[in-house]
């Protein structure tokens, strides 16, 4: 046990922000600068600590009072996101079982015909593309240039074609693609109208374009991380969505919500009459659903707190799970707060995270889960949709069950 690191939650002091991380922007809807603060998290800490880059940043989620729309504000510049985000690691990505849903669809759509030029937004390293028909002509654009060469490499066979870039300004040749795909792009991107504007001028009248993004409406869930994702610089609901769609000079032609995660899905085709000019008409409904997620969001913050309080006494704590929702739990709860002069170590099975710390506390491999003390010792599973897996492996690592501090009885998956 000695080659263990036990710290006390704060024990780190040389973390800080920077101006250069952020930039203010107007509304990316509809361009207006009036709006209001609906919800801040102060100096939230990104990933592990840093004497040397700035990883804390005020998170403020803004209501534009014009149009109603929902985004962050300061918005992460290149440099913020590159730096806050560059441990992110195992946060991203989407399941193979949203991929294969997702290519059925297309496929039932009779989007997937033999030949069919089919251009991912956002491909990463390719993997969507990987999976689809073989007599699919497949294309993807991405920023991230490490990935895009894993995938040139990985998946050489499928004969993807790669292009590299910003989605406001990449470089397209060849024929029109016949359709675009974006899946869970759209609410990361600071200027989603200009990346849709840019998609259509490589577009025949004749490209369908699909766009699948989480929305408010559907948004209410018992995480402590809630609808508000750190991820995401617009948040979008049904109606501001359909606006941006309008403005960037597409028409919906379908509407689709996946019923087993969030996941509003349109298919739009060009507007005959390109970039509309449009009197957009706000509806008072997002007001109420906003109301409605940041209700459920505190219902779930007071249940996870009522697990909380229930904690018994341990003088040290093992906390599964180096990600945001163990900032979350900084930020939201009692818990770090309560139990201030306890020792704690991070386990996290992410080697990007491992060797660092968070707050002073060291992030070690599970594999030393086996080292521990259990007497006075507990372990709290500090994840939402990986709290079933964790704490069966915790199990399988003979952690004794009392020992094992879950913060969710059920789990909606994202």
């Amino acid at each position: 046990m000695s080659k263990i690191q036990w710290s006390a939650v704060n024990s780190f002091t040389r973390n800080s922000t920077s101006k250069s991380l952020g930039y203010y922007r107007p509304c990316p809807i509809c361009g207006s600068l009036e709006s209001k603060v609906i919800l801040e998290l102060t100096k939230f800490q990104f990933y592990t600590d840093s004497k040397d880059d700035p990883k804390r940043f005020d998170v403020r989620e803004n209501r534009c009072l014009s149009c109603f729309a929902l985004y962050l504000n300061p918005c992460y510049s290149n440099h913020g996101f590159n730096i806050l985000f560059a441990e992110a690691g195992q946060s991203y990505g989407s399941t193979t079982e949203h991929t294969h849903e997702q290519i059925k669809w297309l496929n039932n759509n009779k989007l997937l015909n033999d030949g069919a030029r089919m251009l991912d937004v956002g491909c990463f390293d390719g993997y969507f593309l990987s999976c689809l028909p073989k007599h699919v002509k497949k294309m993807g654009v991405d920023i991230d240039e490490n990935a895009v060469e894993r995938g040139r490499k990985q998946y050489i066979e499928k004969e993807i074609q790669f292009f590299i870039g910003d989605f406001e300004t990449f470089s397209f040749n060849g024929p029109a693609p016949d359709t675009i795909t974006m899946f869970h792009v759209l609410e990361h991107l600071p200027r989603p109208i200009e990346v849709l504007k840019k998609l259509r001028s490589i577009s025949e009248m004749t490209t369908k374009l699909i766009i699948e993004v989480p929305v408010i409406e559907n948004g209410k869930t018992n995480d402590i991380n809630g609808f508000f994702s750190i991820q995401h610089t617009t948040h979008f609901s049904r109606n501001s969505l359909r606006n941006c769609i309008a403005i960037a000079g597409w028409e919906i032609e379908k509407e689709y919500e996946v019923p087993d995660y969030n996941g509003y899905r349109v298919l739009v085709t060009p507007h005959p009459k390109k970039p509309l000019c449009l009197s957009l008409s706000p509806t008072q409904e997002d007001w109420v659903e906003l109301n409605d997620i940041l209700s459920g969001w505190y219902i779930a913050i007071k249940n996870v707190e009522q697990i909380i309080k229930g904690i018994k006494h341990s003088d040290r704590f093992v906390i599964w799970g180096g990600g945001a929702h163990t900032e979350y739990l900084y930020q939201v709860t009692s818990f770090f707060h309560t139990h201030h002069q306890k020792n704690f170590v991070i386990i996290d099975s992410d080697p990007i995270k491992q060797g660092k710390t968070w707050r002073g506390i060291s992030i070690y491999d599970p594999s030393i889960i086996k080292e521990f003390d259990w007497s006075s010792t507990s372990l709290l599973i500090s994840s939402y949709g990986g709290q079933a897996a964790i704490y069966k492996d915790a199990i399988v690592m003979k952690v004794p069950k009392e020992k094992i501090i879950q913060l969710y009885k059920t789990i909606r998956r994202y």
